[in-house]
């Protein structure tokens, strides 16, 4: 028996180079990806995260101290001494509206840009 067909070979095709399309704009997005960094209310760097071209650390110098990893097109809590960590597990802020924040150390990251409607608000686990 001959179960593929000639024709499910091109919709399967088909298919693949629809998938294609529509994970371009994703990947090829020229809008810029901008983090900014507040503490104690006030903002201290805004920090252009597309043209990051190498991966460095942010010392945040707040009392209980906290870190921030900075990679291209990414920003996150690596490091705090809070009891909770719940800025460290928030994990890595890459989409517009992203947002993280370390209340003992009274710090926020926030990440701007065009908002995509079409991606959900939350991510749950």
């Amino acid at each position: 028996m001959d179960f593929i067909k000639r024709a499910d070979i091109i919709l399967l095709v088909i298919l693949l180079f629809i998938c294609g399309v529509l994970l371009i704009p994703k990947y090829f997005s020229n809008e810029p990806l901008v983090a900014v960094i507040y503490k104690d209310g006030s903002q201290i760097e805004t920090i252009d995260l597309s043209s990051v071209t190498e991966e460095y650390e942010i010392d945040l110098e707040c009392n209980p101290q906290a870190k921030l990893t900075v990679k291209k097109n990414s920003i996150a809590y690596t490091y705090a001494e809070c009891h909770d960590k719940l800025c460290v597990n928030t994990g890595v802020l890459s989409r517009p509206g992203d947002i993280a924040a370390c209340l003992p150390s009274k710090t926020l990251v926030v990440i701007e840009g065009k908002k995509d409607k079409s991606k959900p608000d939350v991510i749950t686990y």
